[in-house]
């Protein structure tokens, strides 16, 4: 979803950054953990040393209502190096796109082509294929964000470019798993000792484990993690359909928002806010969003136990003095009301077995 919009003539001011554009970001561990009041999460976070890292603006998760304290996005890291290997799952270093200027690639990949042209300030920079997506709560900002200079990629090069490119690596990729599950492997003869003799393994691919093939069109594009070997449109269809049922329109996925790393966001002159030898490998990114996710984790199991703890007694030398004189008190305040009774009985007692008076004298 897009903003057609902007608020001010001869710039393009948006109160929400807009999908499939270049950004760096940076982690608020600070503003995660304040609205706990927790003196130790507030430490722990103020501890920390977030990088800026470049990121790019997948799509917005959603509906981006004005005024808002943030909107949330998923978002993909770039990154500096080629795709690391994965042999387990098939990929190979080569699997990345080069974004222009940087025509660095192994198999001489063409480039993804940025627009406008000539504003990407990088030239050493890829988009990974398979990459960790993560969301992430942008921050709001009052002054709204300039997409003057702002970097993106149309729709036409993510179809044409960016979409067919992914889908080459994916045929690739499980072709790479085939060879990998009908390599041979090594065979021990069994002794006595062995038992029964062990059934051969055999490989299998389940529909729900399986991944997809991207289709042509950008609103059929899903989770990177679910490439497999069942039917591409399928297992595509299903994931989609997953997707929106658990999602909230008005306030995106329905999990714990909490947990969402909060983060500021800076779309236009990215060169300004990070410079090229500066940027960050993304596993560098996902520690941090571990690492506050779990400060957050901690903060709500003290404020639960702070909540649920039972009263305390005042142990101080006051409260003492007073538990010691109630226990002084008490029974020396009884035995005079004892007796203030029994002086009153006796009294009554006196006048009731008192013997008549007779006059026998006169």
């Amino acid at each position: 979803m897009t903003q057609s919009h902007a608020l001010q003539v001869g710039k393009r001011l948006f109160y929400s950054p807009s999908p499939r554009s270049y950004a760096v970001i940076r982690l608020d561990p600070v503003g995660m953990v304040r609205p706990f009041n927790d003196a130790q999460a507030l430490l722990e976070a103020q501890a920390m040393q977030p990088k800026p890292y470049l990121i790019y603006l997948r799509m917005e998760r959603a509906l981006p209502w004005p005024d808002q304290p943030w909107y949330r996005f998923e978002i993909e890291p770039i990154a500096t190096t080629l795709r690391p290997e994965d042999e387990a799952r098939g990929i190979t270093s080569d699997m990345c796109i080069p974004i222009f200027p940087n025509t660095n690639h192994p198999a001489a990949r063409e480039s993804l082509q940025p627009s406008p042209e000539g504003l990407f300030p990088y030239d050493n920079c890829y988009h990974w294929f398979q990459a960790k997506l993560v969301d992430v709560r942008i921050k709001a900002r009052p002054e709204l964000f300039d997409e003057t200079n702002a970097v993106s990629i149309s729709v036409r090069t993510r179809i044409r470019t960016l979409l067919r490119l992914w889908e080459e690596d994916g045929d690739k990729m499980m072709k790479n798993r085939k060879r990998l599950q009908q390599a041979p492997t090594e065979v021990r003869l069994p002794s006595k000792c062995d038992g029964p003799e062990p059934q051969p393994l055999r490989a299998s691919v389940s529909c729900d484990t399986a991944g997809q093939h991207l289709t042509q069109l950008e609103a059929s594009e899903v989770s990177s993690e679910t490439f497999s070997l069942c039917s591409a449109r399928s297992s595509h269809s299903n994931h989609s359909l997953d997707n929106l049922a658990a999602m909230d329109i008005f306030s995106g996925p329905n999990d714990d928002v909490e947990l969402v790393p909060l983060v500021d966001l800076w779309i236009s002159e990215l060169g300004d806010h990070l410079k090229q030898e500066d940027i960050p490998d993304p596993q560098e990114m996902y520690a941090e969003f571990e690492h506050i996710a779990q400060i957050v984790k901690e903060a709500r199991i003290r404020s639960y136990a702070a909540l649920t703890a039972p009263a305390q007694v005042p142990d101080d030398e006051s409260g003492e003095r007073l538990r010691k004189k109630h226990n002084l008190s008490g029974p020396a305040q009884s035995w005079g009301k004892l007796r203030a009774q029994a002086k009153r009985v006796s009294s009554r007692l006196e006048k009731v077995f008192c013997l008549p008076y007779l006059l026998i004298w006169p």
